[in-house]
């Protein structure tokens, strides 16, 4: 489905930064939209990029964004909040998706650990919080995955 310029502002409201701006950016601008429109399931097309609040950067469904606590953007409500456990099976599951991490390949982490168990668990991203067990390894370099450390996924 092709957003419009309405809908993309409602999301982009809820945007403080990009991964341009502010590392810890972990949450794919395309699920700030889907949660902004209510619309699961759907597939979501920006007509142009959105811009980033913060620094201008471009912004497109998969930019990595940090969600609100500029003035005017939404602050999500703790109450609002998901806190998933991640047990060690699940563990081991997401960490069999990790070919390296931001510790041996600097430039080409890009995503979250977080995110891999988002696409494991089904969880919202946009509301969730991940506590895993223990941290996970790099299959790369060995060293220990956190939820937010970024890795690389092939």
């Amino acid at each position: 489905m092709a957003v419009g310029q309405a809908s993309m502002l409602k999301a982009l409201n809820r945007v403080a930064a990009c991964a341009v701006c502010d590392k810890t950016a972990s949450v794919p601008f395309e699920s700030v939209l889907i949660n902004a429109l209510r619309s699961g399931g759907t597939e979501l097309f920006l007509s142009c990029p959105a811009e980033c609040p913060r620094c201008g950067s471009s912004i497109v469904e998969k930019t990595l964004v940090r969600v609100g606590t500029q003035p005017g953007c939404f602050e999500p409500n703790p109450e609002d909040t998901d806190v998933v456990f991640i047990d060690q099976p699940t563990l081991l599951e997401a960490q069999m998706f990790v070919s390296a991490c931001e510790y041996c390949e600097p430039e080409r982490a890009e995503i979250s650990f977080d995110q891999v168990l988002d696409g494991i668990t089904g969880c919202d991203p946009t509301i969730t919080e991940y506590v895993i067990c223990h941290p996970a390894r790099c299959s790369q370099c060995n060293h220990d995955v956190m939820e937010k450390t970024l890795v690389l996924t092939e």
